[in-house]
């Protein structure tokens, strides 16, 4: 069963946090730098003296050596201000729950501070502390928090209860699709992917069903001399060989992990890094969404509600976005796509060749009408041809294009800006025609940011009491001090959906 997830908030500010400037600046400096806002991020002076050999290299957010677990992606040492996990359950009564800039007072459920947004689905958030009362927890979603009040005992409505442990796919704040309970992620389009496969799938029986049983029949009855020089035998075969490369390259490319950069999910602001360049087409920038300086050539794609490494662009055709993990399955795709269509056009155009050719005419008929009525002969493939005849345009056309910016080391986003254009700035990831090309296919894979299987559940065993999140930032210094087992706060344990009885910990 698929489980779409659509985006977190809706209204409210993305910068607002219930902490003052005093509470940002002491969780800030633990960690060597002063809050970001989105004016010092995206408007702030890059540094000159330090200049990024290779943008495609991420500085701050390093390729791991191996996928982490759901652990290092929920319960890490970048993140030391998460105390808890809380699970919010969308009913029919309450769809929906606000978070508040303020805690409540004296018990009341009645809030006048304001919101900073809503959470429009069941999920899993991550809290950084309660008010004095108990009754209040501090969660946030990415660079988003507020307030939200426990479910009491005796409350009949949706509240936020304790998660003793809570599936990958839960706390994930993407607008991803999920199959086989995690373990396939698909990107926001879904939807789009599946219709693809049924106009591929459409394509593929018309020209194995229809065209080529037809070019069949021709060679054999015809005795042009043109049939002779084409084979079909060989048309077959290269339709189906490029047929099935097209559905596996469409499908790496959809559930590969286009290079998500994980968001830290804080009311502390992520401190600018002073020793990068901030601003500008190859500087840092800061993203409220995900809470984090996002490297260059990256970008957050609004449709995933995910930043994406090396983003090219987002292609509802596929459904995901397309990045630094999986472009060159996307190229391949659009490789065997495009010589599918032409495939298919020119057996279309053999077919109404013969179909010219053949069709029986008085001496007044006129060029039209001749035409006209070799194309009432073979409607179907007549009209099937000139949509793949389309297609094959753009789709040429289109490889073209990704054949120019792969030449150039650009991405589709940078070229759409135009962010090399009239040689305003250098381009320092363009090593040459040939070295562009095999570090854009030769080159290994990166590692991915993201579990391997997001399937996996978290089993949170909390050893301490929750502490109070206050002005004097005692929550931010008591959690920034794990203890040897990582956490004095928590233990976690990794399973897989199955339920194994024997839990790994990690």
């Amino acid at each position: 069963m698929t489980s779409t997830f659509r985006r977190f908030f809706s209204g409210g500010d993305s910068n607002s946090a219930p902490t003052n400037g005093k509470t940002a600046n002491a969780g800030a400096n633990n960690n060597g730098g002063i809050p970001a806002t989105e004016a010092t991020s995206l408007l702030g002076k890059t540094n000159n003296d330090q200049e990024v050999e290779d943008p495609g290299i991420d500085l701050l957010h390093p390729v791991p050596e191996k996928s982490p677990s759901v652990r290092e992606l929920y319960f890490n040492e970048s993140n030391p201000t998460v105390q808890r996990y809380y699970r919010f359950a969308a009913t029919p009564i309450t769809p929906i729950v606000a978070l508040h800039k303020k805690p409540g007072t004296g018990g009341s459920a009645i809030i006048q501070s304001g919101v900073t947004g809503l959470l429009r689905r069941s999920t899993v958030v991550p809290s950084h502390g309660t008010d004095e009362s108990g009754d209040w927890i501090l969660v946030s979603v990415g660079g988003r928090s507020g307030w939200a009040r426990k479910k009491l005992p005796h409350q009949h409505f949706s509240g936020f209860t304790l998660a003793e442990k809570f599936q990958a796919t839960e706390a994930w704040m993407g607008n991803h699709a999920f199959l086989c309970k995690g373990k396939i992620m698909l990107g926001s389009d879904s939807p789009s992917l599946f219709f693809t496969n049924f106009l591929l799938l459409l394509g593929y029986a018309l020209q194995f069903a229809l065209v080529i049983p037809t070019l069949l029949e021709i060679q054999e009855e015809d005795p042009n001399p043109i049939y002779h020089y084409v084979s079909v035998d060989k048309l077959f075969w290269a339709s189906l060989a490029a047929a099935v490369l097209s559905f596996v390259f469409l499908w790496v490319t959809a559930i590969l992990d286009p290079g998500i950069i994980p968001p830290v999910s804080s009311p502390v602001k992520a401190p600018i890094p002073h020793h990068l360049p901030i601003g500008g087409p190859l500087g840092y920038r800061y993203c409220s969404t995900c809470n984090i300086f996002r490297p260059p050539r990256s970008k957050h794609c609004n449709s995933c509600n995910v930043c994406v490494s090396e983003f090219d662009h987002h292609c509802p055709w596929v459904g995901t976005c397309i990045g630094e993990r999986n472009y060159r399955f996307f190229f391949m795709f659009l490789v065997n796509i495009s010589i599918m269509t032409i495939l298919t056009t020119l057996c279309s155009m053999l077919v109404f060749l013969h179909s010219y050719l053949g069709v029986e005419v008085d001496e007044d008929t006129t060029l039209l009408g001749h035409i006209w009525k070799a194309i009432v002969e073979i409607k179907i493939i007549f009209v099937f041809g000139s949509f793949t005849l389309l297609c094959a345009w753009s789709l040429v056309s289109l490889l073209l294009f990704h054949g120019m910016i792969i030449s150039a080391a650009q991405t589709t986003n940078e070229r759409v800006r135009g962010v090399y254009s009239a040689g305003s700035l250098e381009n320092v990831a363009d090593k040459g025609c040939w070295r562009n090309w095999f570090r854009a296919f030769c080159n290994p894979v990166a590692v991915s940011r993201l579990p391997r299987d997001m399937s996996s559940t978290a089993v949170c065993e909390y050893t301490e009491d929750e502490t109070v999140w206050d002005e004097d930032a005692h929550a931010i210094e008591d959690s920034s001090a794990p203890s040897k087992e990582g956490n004095g706060a928590r233990t976690i344990k990794t399973t897989k959906s199955n339920d194994d009885a024997d839990a790994q910990e990690v």
